[in-house]
């Protein structure tokens, strides 16, 4: 998981849900960007709170480069599903690479296909990301749950 999608979830309270149904790796550059150079702010105290219980695993592997990077290093070391990231450049450089991803948003929609989530629930945390992802991210999270539901 990248710095702008564990920054996201955070802000929309949906972090400790996630972290409780899947397991989040990230990398220690992610870390550092989310946690150790926003001291002080409330979303680094809740990453560290859910780094500190367990929920979110840090990898030690780190160098200067930015969370994107540093998060394709950690995939390519194996035991990994996908990255989740919402930055479009890096999102075309996955797809190139076939490495599979999700978007914050789409990761939401995810755990309420895999009935993790209800479906009010998932609007709920969908309508919360609204001011933070694109109108068309927002649409389509909003029609895939709306389909699912059916």
């Amino acid at each position: 998981m990248d710095s702008d999608v564990l920054i996201k979830l955070t802000k929309i309270g949906s972090k400790e849900i996630i972290a409780s149904m899947l397991e989040i790796y990230i990398p220690k550059r992610v870390y550092e960007e989310t946690v150790l150079e926003s001291k002080g702010c409330p979303d680094a105290e809740k990453i560290q709170e859910n780094i500190d219980a367990g929920n979110i695993h840090v990898s030690e592997s780190s160098s200067q480069e930015k969370g994107e990077v540093e998060s394709f290093r950690l995939f390519r070391l194996g035991g990994f599903e996908l990255i989740a990231s919402d930055d479009r450049k890096f999102l075309k450089f996955l797809e190139k690479c076939n490495i599979p991803y999700l978007t914050s948003s789409s990761l939401i929609v995810y755990l309420f296909y895999k009935k993790r989530l209800t479906g009010k629930d998932t609007i709920k945390y969908i309508d919360s990301l609204k001011a933070h992802i694109s109108n068309d991210q927002y649409s389509t999270a909003i029609s895939e749950v709306l389909r699912w539901e059916r």
